[in-house]
């Protein structure tokens, strides 16, 4: 089986602040002569895709990067999206008539190298520094994703796409390891996934990364992948970010119950104001993922959005923020009760002193 025509795309998604005001971004990058544009689907039968807030997307150029000590074609993209992250993909553009064997060298190689981790770093600070006013609360999580497709548009030696998973060792390449290495029980997972529209094109699609044969040379799947890719830091983001909220919130009850008299709390307030702004900032960024990205009836591209949701377990990811939210929120209607309790016990103190001193003179 020869590669006639095809490319490699890795992908690498960075958290850069809590949200970004795309046409201040976009206005930021003109001003700096940088051309930019907003990012749309094909006009593809297979698409149901709608998105809300489409992002900006930034032709960075071409580069060459060394291989397995050959030369490659890169194109450099980068997609800055509202919700305050950055994805910046590399396109390696392969030779004509490799094998699938040699693709498998250059995936073993990608799997092992950082170096277009630190290429798509450098290619994240810079964009970053051109749109940095249009940042809200910019700061960066030390976090990132990344992701490889092998995307093939002609090959030859199978009639069907099908038949790549019975000729080849798909599992192997997907999962970055050596040729009939994995067990059947650990191949089959991988590959009985594959997902087809057309009779001529199919994807496999796993938690790290997928191939996909496209004869059309449509790049929906790669974008509905890298969408569903910024998804997953966000959630990662969001899980960690609550965790260190109730860490902190749990160390400021903590101090307050250690003061020997309860009126004496006074923090109760204002961690009752923290607790209550954190739990509504939360909610309203994770209504803008879940709203960022709507798929409609039952095409392919809807079809590998999902497949990736299930991949990367989106709804675990839900699930665990969902109940960190509830028991921020617990907190926040414990601290309240809290904080009442010692207003009414301040106000019983006060009225009982409003007494003594209307009492007293009778005595003298």
């Amino acid at each position: 089986m020869i590669i006639k025509k095809g490319s490699i795309f890795v992908y690498h998604v960075f958290d850069i602040g809590w949200e970004i005001n795309l046409s201040k971004a976009e206005e930021l990058l003109l001003t700096k002569q940088k051309a930019s544009s907003r990012f749309k689907f094909s006009k593809d039968p297979r698409k149901a895709i709608i998105i809300k807030e489409a992002p900006l997307e930034i032709n960075i150029g071409k580069e060459l990067i060394k291989i397995n000590e050959i030369d490659y074609e890169t194109n450099l993209h980068a997609k800055i999206w509202d919700y305050g992250a950055i994805s910046i993909s590399v396109e390696i553009i392969l030779k004509e008539n490799i094998t699938l064997l040699d693709l498998h060298k250059i995936a073993l190689y990608l799997e092992e190298t950082d170096t277009l981790e630190k290429l798509a770093r450098k290619i994240k600070d810079e964009v970053k520094s051109l749109i940095f006013d249009s940042i809200k609360l910019p700061q960066e999580w030390n976090q990132f994703e990344d992701y490889i497709i092998y995307y093939i548009e002609k090959i030859d030696g199978i009639s069907e796409p099908q038949e790549i998973l019975q000729k080849f060792d798909v599992a192997s390449l997907i999962l970055g390891e050596n040729i009939n290495v994995l067990s059947q029980s650990a191949s089959l997972p991988v590959i009985e996934r594959f997902i087809q529209y057309y009779k001529n094109d199919m994807a496999v699609i796993d938690w790290d990364s997928a191939i996909l044969i496209e004869p059309t040379g449509s790049r929906d799947i790669c974008d509905a992948i890298e969408f569903s890719l910024t998804h997953l830091l966000e959630l990662r983001y969001y899980d960690y970010l609550i965790d260190k909220k109730l860490d902190i919130l749990y160390d400021a009850l903590e101090k307050e119950s250690k003061k020997i008299n309860r009126i004496l709390k006074f923090n109760y307030s204002k961690i009752s104001e923290e607790a209550s702004k954190t739990y509504i900032e939360f909610s309203d960024l994770l209504s803008k993922i879940e709203n960022s990205f709507k798929t409609v009836g039952d095409p392919y591209v809807a079809t590998v959005f999902r497949t990736c949701a299930e991949q990367f377990r989106f709804d675990d990811w839900y699930s665990s923020i969902a109940r960190k939210m509830d028991t921020l929120f617990q907190i926040t209607q414990i601290i309240n009760s809290e904080l009442n309790a010692i207003r009414s016990h301040i106000l019983e103190i006060i009225i009982i002193l409003l007494i003594a001193i209307e009492v007293i003179p009778l005595f003298k």
